[in-house]
């Protein structure tokens, strides 16, 4: 029997990251900060078909009106995971909690392009806005859940899964602005069904 295994965490809180648009990294993109401990090489060949990796995270997100809300999941240079963007709610926040978790599950290996993920997301928190709803006001009676991607799922752009691989967290905002922000506060990564794990 196959039990997941915790592969990656961070013990601080990362960097609140505000004013900008590309996508970058929630873990390495501050020269000096614990949370590059949640920043992991992965084997060549780790992974395997079937096998799956689940990844659960709680931030603090700010936002203004007409922002959104990218998550990706890394590996290498390769976006192998996306949720697009996710809408936020026209309420002004400051740090307001967002939990995330993303399930990857792996459909093929091999070297070149070939490796891909499966993927699927929720992310629960007042100031995000349910899939197909027009943006309006925070949810005051409690959290609201999104999923990631909107659209049919899909596999991931494809990668060498024959080598080493970096694992990371990347987030883009839909608009640059003092006020629109993410800031990683707690960080896990659990594989199961690899070697034995």
């Amino acid at each position: 029997m196959s039990y997941p295994q915790l592969i990656a965490t961070i013990p601080v809180a990362g960097t609140n990251y505000t004013t900008f648009t590309t996508a970058k990294s929630m873990l390495t993109s501050a020269t000096a900060t614990e949370a590059s401990s949640g920043f992991i090489p992965l084997p060549g060949n780790f992974f395997q078909r079937g096998g799956g990796l689940r990844i659960t995270l709680a931030g603090g997100m700010s936002g203004v009106s007409g922002n959104t809300i990218t998550f990706q999941i890394m590996v290498g240079a390769v976006i192998a995971f996306t949720t697009g963007a996710l809408k936020v709610t026209t309420t002004t926040n400051v740090t307001l909690p967002l939990i995330s978790q993303f399930m990857l599950t792996c459909r093929s290996q091999g070297n070149g392009t070939l490796a891909t993920l499966m993927g699927t997301s929720w992310h629960a928190g007042p100031g995000i806005v349910a899939p197909g709803a027009t943006p309006g006001a925070n949810y005051t009676a409690g959290s609201y859940i999104a999923v990631g991607p909107e659209t049919a799922p899909a596999v991931g752009t494809g990668f060498d899964s024959t080598v080493a691989n970096s694992l990371d967290l990347f987030v883009a905002m839909g608009t640059s602005a003092a006020g629109n922000a993410y800031q990683l506060q707690q960080y896990w990564v659990e594989a199961l069904g690899y070697g034995g794990v």
